[in-house]
């Protein structure tokens, strides 16, 4: 459910009639009720029935006009504010909630005109200045957007909402540190709003909602003149239950010496506590020439302070006969629209000790687009482990790549890495493609 959504139904069960909420009118008391689990096909039929008895109820047909447009029918919505509009002139929340549909359909001029035509008739309206700001980010005038912003914050230092408005809009620039930083003040102001909560967790890059799917082919070439070895992933990527995380599908083969092997795994970003989520990974090969048969990792990761984070875990995998534990670690740190950070491994397998640590430095320039560079020492710990990693020797590792979203939904990514032993050399390229609905 929205911010505004939960306010108003807070509001509307505070000051209604006292017939509108008597045992008389329980259908009414139902409709909130189904807004709050967001059951809007439930709302929707009791509002319109409702609606027999009391035509030009504002509560009621204000409920069934927020009911339509967050179960999609936007059309419908608007529809219903447009007949309120005529029962109820110049009143600000039937204004701006068509401004919000015009602007999540895309028509910012429109959404323009109606945030405009508020505050006109109640100039420095807060909502409505905050609605001009959101328009101004999305036609990506940043610099007006910020400016309106702080307007409102000068007016009002305690707007939660403003806050998290600028939040959005650094975070809309690639710069995680101040977005973090002004969602944690949102949540500061206003600690019970389950969507400042959901937003500042969802600033990290893994937990960002969406329903992907994504395929990359991977070719591996060597310096000794063996045959390129060539490896496909395909993963799928779904939101858990009541925005607690993500989850990931994946299938990976890779073929080497002649041979085929497949791996099956699921991977899951829980939110766990305050500023903290975890790595949860399953994997399963059936004939394990290659992958390990069974592996499982688990990694914990912690906000520190507005713009740190770090993690430890464990990664299990049990090779036919061979079965290793590496230790793994990370410490990064938002600065601006770069993010630099170090990954740690450390294993013992069978009394030989084995460490890499490798150094990345990635460049935002928007939420979610971004390209890194990384160096590293160590042995070969890279993203699938197979067998020929788990006995190679110290190498220098260089790292490239950069992941692009085009046409909105569309996901470029290509991956570059070369790996340096003291009389062997591995250059691997990689490019991978996706789609997302949402």
């Amino acid at each position: 459910m929205t911010r505004t959504v939960m306010i108003f139904l807070v509001w509307l069960i505070a000051a209604s009639p006292p017939a509108l909420l008597s045992g008389d009118n329980r259908p009414f008391d139902r409709a909130l009720l189904a807004m709050k689990l967001k059951d809007y096909g439930s709302a929707i039929v009791l509002c319109v029935d409702l609606l027999k008895s009391v035509p030009e109820d504002y509560d009621v047909n204000f409920l069934l006009a927020q009911a339509y447009a967050l179960s999609g029918d936007r059309d419908k919505a608007m529809a219903r504010l447009t007949k309120m509009e005529t029962l109820f002139p110049k009143n600000a929340d039937v204004i701006l909630f068509a401004a919000r549909i015009h602007t999540w359909k895309g028509w910012y001029a429109k959404a323009l005109a109606r945030y405009r035509e508020v505050l006109e008739f109640a100039p420095g309206h807060e909502e409505a200045l905050i609605g001009t700001a959101d328009i101004a980010a999305r036609q990506r005038d940043y610099a007006g957007a910020t400016s309106i912003l702080q307007q409102v914050l000068e007016r009002n230092p305690g707007s939660a909402d403003a806050y998290y408005h600028l939040g959005l809009l650094y975070q809309w620039q690639g710069n995680r540190r101040k977005a973090k930083e002004n969602f944690e003040k949102a949540v500061e102001l206003d600690p019970d709003n389950e969507d400042y909560q959901i937003i500042l967790t969802r600033s990290t890059p893994r937990l960002q909602k969406k329903i992907e799917v994504r395929y990359g082919h991977e070719v591996e070439n060597w310096s000794d003149g063996r045959a390129d070895f060539q490896n496909d992933r395909l993963a799928f990527h779904l939101d858990l239950p009541r925005d607690a995380g993500v989850l990931i599908l994946k299938y990976n083969q890779t073929r080497r010496f002649g041979e085929t092997d497949r791996q099956f795994g699921i991977e899951s970003y829980p939110r766990l506590w305050q500023k903290a989520y975890g790595r949860f990974e399953l994997s399963f090969s059936p004939k394990s020439n290659v992958y390990p048969r069974l592996s499982y990792l688990m990694e914990v990761y912690q906000g520190l302070f507005s713009a740190a984070e770090a993690s430890l875990g464990v990664w299990r995998m049990n090779f036919p006969g061979r079965p290793a534990t590496v230790y793994l670690g990370s410490l990064g740190y938002y600065l601006g629209n770069f993010y630099p950070y170090v990954r740690a491994n450390w294993s013992s397998e069978k009394g030989n000790a084995s460490f890499s640590l490798v150094f990345n430095l990635r460049r935002y320039f928007s939420e979610e687009n971004f390209f890194y560079l990384g160096y590293g020492r160590g042995t070969r710990l890279l993203e699938d482990l197979t067998v020929q990693d788990l006995l190679a020797t110290p190498a220098d590792i260089y790292l490239a790549g950069v992941t692009w979203y085009v046409f909105r939904n569309v996901r470029i990514e290509v991956h570059f890495s070369r790996i340096s032993e003291s009389s062997l050399s591995r250059n691997a390229f990689q490019i991978m493609a996706g789609y997302r609905w949402r």
